[in-house]
């Protein structure tokens, strides 16, 4: 029997739209067999997963069910761009040569958030031994941000397939999402919780991002408010003073065999934007709850129908009403048409359904926000 684990994270949250083309993302990586040989050729499995704007990188329901086409980044920035080698190239094992596109496939979109996302998963041979940092990085701008220089951006996780010294096996590197935007209210100190999972039941660790290939030229702490942190654990604190800013986040996820280790055995990037909007009469935010519980791991197996039921209540009467309740997930995920109470209409729901296949055995992050207007 094969599982996949799947963590969701409910986020709520009222979401406000700009229409800048890239919304950013998060590299990860995985070894088909984690048993190494020496002098052997090891198969990983390079995912990359980004966040787009819909209105200006399209996607659609037939797109999702078909992987086909590939998302059309026109000549935008990003478009025939690579994942590159960025640090210790000559130990790359083959890689630098056979880059893999960064162009991927959509797997969700959601119209009242005018987002897209795209994935793609790719399997290289590497040589044994083999360590390096993939990178995605271009020239463009993000949303333009209060805070940092929105031109360009880089995101940055190490592959490293040398044999772990506790076990001699290849390590399985951490997974880790979150939907692009995140909103919150102005004044309001916000604490959120970022979705991370490690297959391999290591000590994760955050921290931000820092130097030009992992953040380019908004990297923490200078592209958050003052006053922002960031756990170990994962938490992110922070309160945005001023209606209508945008502000990068970006992140580092690393694992370590113990607690007291200080080298990582891998660092995997995220990176997301946080919107802060004006107060509302209503200060409520929509209601997300699901028929399995959030942030806990759930079994799934190959070949099996997998499903969730989403509901979503408005919490704020006639003032507000339920748009939509966005994913963040990975192929192939199918969503029912959101549905109103019959009853009581300030409950809506959708349902989601998912046949898990064989390469997706491990770790994958789901995350679901309710938005209201």
């Amino acid at each position: 029997m094969h599982l996949i684990y799947l963590l969701s994270l409910l986020l709520l949250l009222t979401p406000s739209i700009e229409a800048y083309h890239f919304r950013g993302g998060t590299i990860t990586w995985k070894p088909v067999n984690n048993n190494i040989t020496a002098g052997s050729t090891v198969s990983i499995i390079i995912t990359q997963t980004y966040s787009w704007t819909s209105s200006i990188i399209g996607c659609n329901d037939s797109m999702i069910a078909a992987q086909s086409p590939s998302i059309n980044i026109g000549t935008k920035a990003g478009a025939g761009i690579n994942l590159t080698c960025s640090a210790s190239c000559s130990t790359s094992g083959g890689y630098v040569g056979n880059e893999v596109p960064i162009t991927g496939y959509c797997t969700d979109f959601s119209t009242a958030l005018d987002l897209t996302v795209s994935q793609r998963s790719d399997i290289v041979n590497l040589t044994s031994g083999t360590y390096f940092s993939a990178t995605f990085a271009t020239t463009g701008g993000w949303q333009t941000l209060a805070l940092g220089n929105s031109s360009g951006w880089s995101l940055s996780s190490s592959i490293d397939i040398r044999a772990r010294s506790d076990n001699g096996l290849i390590n399985t590197p951490p997974v880790a999402t979150c939907i692009s935007y995140l909103s919150i209210p102005v004044n309001v100190q916000q604490t959120i919780q970022i979705p991370i999972l490690d297959a391999d039941n290591d000590y994760l660790k955050c921290r931000f991002a820092n130097g030009s290939s992992e953040c380019a030229n908004a990297c923490p702490p200078g592209s958050l408010p003052t006053g922002t942190t960031l756990s170990t654990s994962c938490i992110l604190t922070i309160t945005g003073t001023t209606a209508g800013d945008y502000y990068l986040v970006a992140i580092q996820v690393e694992d370590f065999i113990t607690n007291t280790s200080t080298t990582p055995l891998s660092s995997v990037s995220l990176q997301f934007l946080i919107y802060v909007y004006a107060a509302t009469t209503c200060a409520l935010k929509p209601l997300l709850l699901a028929d399995v519980s959030s942030g806990v791991c759930q079994g799934a197996q190959v070949g099996v129908n997998f499903t969730m039921t989403f509901t979503v209540v408005n919490q704020c009467g006639s003032e507000r009403t339920i748009t939509d309740i966005a994913t963040l997930s990975f192929p192939t995920i199918i969503k029912s048409a959101l549905v109103q109470n019959a009853t009581n209409t300030s409950v809506w729901s959708m349902r989601i359904t998912w046949i898990p296949t064989a390469n997706q055995v491990g770790s994958q992050v789901f995350c679901a926000v309710g938005s209201d207007k």
